[in-house]
């Protein structure tokens, strides 16, 4: 029996498959096309105690999303939807809201879908089914998405070579590094429009 389909992406996944901006998948979600949800420990709301898998309201978290400058470590989760509600349920103990970080915020995989459907994006991630591939190739541009969001583009096409591999040796399940030659392939391009050299899209 084949493994269920992914129920929840994060949102660097995603930035990193459709190739823009962390701050452009969170803006579609404020806008609704997108689902964002966190799991969450037990919080007070009210006389109501919510806890587990929750919507999120992601215009109050964008500090965690800044286009330029640094963004924000961490938000406070002040509001809630759980599951089927209608109703945002404002978190009253902790009383400061509940610290959440960037990499805590999922996509639904409905909505998103809908979303890649609806604009002919087609770049749904491949079948669990069969073999796997032998570098997980989704997993380290997700990563390196976080990093340039957070730390920049780094100096040289050879340096981002470098942290790829480097990433590898620490990542890779099977024990495989992929060689340097076969990274600066799957980089040139990236490197490229990170550079302005070429068009994004």
């Amino acid at each position: 029996m084949p493994l269920p389909p992914i129920a929840f992406y994060s949102i660097y996944e995603i930035s990193a498959r459709w190739g823009c901006h962390p701050a452009d998948v969170a803006g579609w979600a404020v806008e609704g096309h997108l689902q964002v949800v966190a799991g969450i420990a037990p919080v007070s709301c009210g006389d109501e105690t919510v806890a587990g898998l929750v919507e999120v309201p992601i215009a109050e978290l964008m500090p965690m999303f800044r286009r330029y400058g640094p963004s924000d470590e961490q938000c406070r989760l002040k509001r809630v939807k759980p599951p089927g509600s209608k109703t945002w349920l404002k978190v009253t103990d902790p009383p400061d809201g509940l610290p959440i970080r960037s990499s805590d915020l999922l996509l639904a995989a409905g909505p998103l879908q809908q979303f890649e459907e609806d604009r002919d994006l087609l770049r749904r991630p491949a079948s669990n089914t069969g073999a796997n591939p032998r570098y997980d190739w989704d997993a380290m541009y997700a990563w390196l998405t976080k990093y340039i969001f957070d730390k920049g583009v780094p100096d040289s096409q050879t340096a981002m070579i470098a942290l790829v591999q480097e990433w590898f040796v620490q990542n890779s399940r099977s024990g495989e590094v992929p060689d340097e030659s076969t990274i600066r392939k799957r980089l040139t391009g990236l490197w490229r429009k990170l550079k302005g050299e070429e068009p994004v899209g």
